[in-house]
């Protein structure tokens, strides 16, 4: 008997592999989530998979049951049934809320249930309020003035990342010719504000052709880019205009002499 147990055991062991939770790190507000649990049964029955946010059961999956699936309701998570099966599921209208972590677990039929469980981090982006906005003091620069630029990015989540670029040039961190001061960010009712500020020596390596165009680029992710740029220009002094001799002018009436 000891030793068909120790069998029993040994192939129960082997009877459910390769459990692993696909789903997206990140998914923008108002888009549908989708989880799949991929899971191998050796020459075993499936007895159930539920899906977990955080220690929560919002969905399970019982193929013995009549309906074989059920939803537990828990707040802000929408299921779809009609994009959920045996080994997936789907909360349609994701909000910021529902950022964290997520697991599904696989069990195996009797008589050990064997049991798989997998858990991975879903962040949920809010675009911010508005595409980022730079500001400057002036937009006409004489040579060996300093040009200050702001760049703010309101109202996200997370905080979005800013870039500069420069004629085209990205600018990552400070250099001796171009500084790039840290980030700012502000939390006003759990959305994120953003600020970054670059300053550079007006210099006609910069001024190319006249002209200085500045881009500042914000990011969340790989789910959301967008971008806004300046262009600035060369106060270059105005040359007098070159007055050339005043003809003279006639003041004669025109008028017979009379003898």
């Amino acid at each position: 008997m000891m030793l068909l147990l120790i069998l029993s055991l040994i192939h129960g062991c082997w009877s459910l592999t390769g459990v692993n939770l696909r789903v997206p790190s990140v998914v923008r507000t108002g888009d549908s989530l989708r989880m799949t649990c991929e899971y191998k049964l050796e020459k075993e029955s499936l007895y159930s998979v539920k899906f977990y946010q955080g220690d929560q059961e919002f969905y399970r999956y019982v193929p013995k049951e009549s309906p074989p699936t059920q939803v537990f309701a828990l707040e802000g998570i929408k299921v779809d049934l009609s994009q959920s099966n045996s080994s997936s599921v789907t909360i349609s209208d994701v909000q910021r809320e529902l950022t964290g972590f997520y697991k599904c677990e696989v069990s195996a039929d009797a008589p050990l249930f064997h049991t798989g469980i997998k858990a991975a981090l879903v962040i949920v982006t809010e675009d911010p309020i508005s595409l980022p906005v730079v500001t400057v003091e002036k937009y006409k620069f004489s040579l060996n003035e300093k040009v200050r630029a702001n760049c703010t990015s309101q109202g996200g989540y997370p905080a979005a990342n800013l870039t500069w670029y420069v004629n085209k040039n990205q600018q990552v961190k400070s250099s001796p010719l171009v500084r790039v001061h840290p980030l700012v960010t502000r939390n006003v009712g759990g959305l994120d504000t953003t600020q970054t500020q670059l300053e550079l020596d007006a210099t006609p390596n910069f001024f190319v052709d006249g002209r200085l165009r500045l881009r500042c680029v914000a990011t969340q992710f790989t789910v959301y880019r967008r971008s806004t740029e300046l262009e600035l220009q060369e106060d270059t002094p105005q040359l007098a205009p070159v007055m050339g001799p005043t003809p003279a002018q006639n003041r004669d009436s025109g008028s017979a002499d009379v003898p």
